[in-house]
């Protein structure tokens, strides 16, 4: 018995897979994201820089569904999607690699990155 594979749909690597709009978001009086607009297209690497404050990771976190967006507009594959949680960026293929690697060494990066995510 053969399984049969369907070939992945081509990719348009001039097209954004990820685009964010007007993207606001506050914690109280404080506003940490204003008006951000973000592409990032399949096949690149892309990096977030900027000074310590700038709302790095509050931006990273609400693409992965930790912290939800105030207002804007978040288009996966140029849909328009609502990311809840992080199991709904994770159906998506979004998933974070955070900066204090409290990894576990005997394991490969996409066990260490499901670790604690097991159904039950």
């Amino acid at each position: 018995m053969s399984a049969t594979q369907t070939e992945p749909a081509p990719v348009d690597l001039e097209q954004p897979i990820l685009s964010l709009r007007g993207i606001e978001k506050s914690f109280g009086a404080v506003h940490v994201l204003r008006g951000v607009d973000l592409d990032v297209r399949a096949g690149q690497v892309t990096a977030l820089v900027g000074d310590n404050g700038a709302g790095k990771s509050t931006l990273i976190k609400g693409i992965a569904g930790i912290h939800g967006f105030d207002a804007g507009q978040y288009l996966f594959e140029g849909k328009p999607v609502t990311v809840h949680n992080p199991r709904d960026a994770n159906a998506l293929g979004i998933e974070v690699v955070y900066q204090d690697l409290a990894l576990c060494d005997n394991l490969d990066v996409v066990h260490n990155m499901y670790l604690g995510r097991e159904l039950t």
